[in-house]
């Protein structure tokens, strides 16, 4: 009778561990939930393995927009995700790295101030500061984006009097703008 036991609590542990793998080997699907709150319409949603070179294909089908106030969710298989999303004027609107588990990304907001960044230097923009203190804070173009010259780069910001500064990749400063009364829509133009 013992032996008979031990062997029922041996496959017991055994069908137990088998169950477990079988139920860690099958991860769900990862969802983006993307809500425009902003007055610019959404027609470009990239998602990428943060190692490769390009976003490639825009996963908003062809004609396919998220409109102000509109929600789109995209299902994704598990794993690691760099995001950018762009306006259909092909504003870079909002770009996160490493994605690995569910998110929802609210584009604008009620009572946030446009602050459009346009780059007219020759020289790639790798790194740009939002402050409204006298510390810079964090690069707000992260891991995954840089502005290109002659692109622009949107941001929704809480209204305030605001400080920027924008570098070269080789951590140069490019231009920089202080005390900027962020209380509508701002348009900073970087130019030679």
């Amino acid at each position: 009778m013992i032996r008979r036991g031990v062997r029922s609590l041996h496959g017991w542990i055994t069908f137990g561990l088998w169950f477990f793998l079988v139920c860690a080997c099958q991860t769900s699907p990862l969802e983006i939930q993307v809500d425009n709150h902003s007055s610019l319409p959404v027609c470009e949603v990239y998602f990428s393995p943060p190692q490769q070179a390009d976003f490639g294909e825009n996963q908003l089908g062809e004609g396919e927009l998220i409109p102000s106030r509109g929600s789109h969710t995209f299902m994704l298989e598990a794993g690691e995700y760099d995001l950018l999303i762009r306006s259909c004027s092909e504003d870079t609107l909002y770009s996160e790295a490493k994605i690995s588990q569910n998110r929802h990304i609210i584009i604008g907001g009620e009572g946030n101030a446009l602050f459009r960044v346009t780059n007219q230097t020759a020289q790639e923009i790798c790194y740009l500061y939002i402050s409204t203190t006298e510390e810079w804070g964090n690069d707000r173009l992260g891991e995954v984006e840089s502005i290109l010259p002659g692109n622009k780069r949107v941001f929704f910001l809480p209204p305030a009097l605001v400080h920027a500064r924008v570098l070269d990749c080789e951590m140069n400063v490019i231009a920089e703008i202080r005390g900027v009364n962020l209380s509508n829509s701002y348009e900073w133009v970087i130019s030679p």
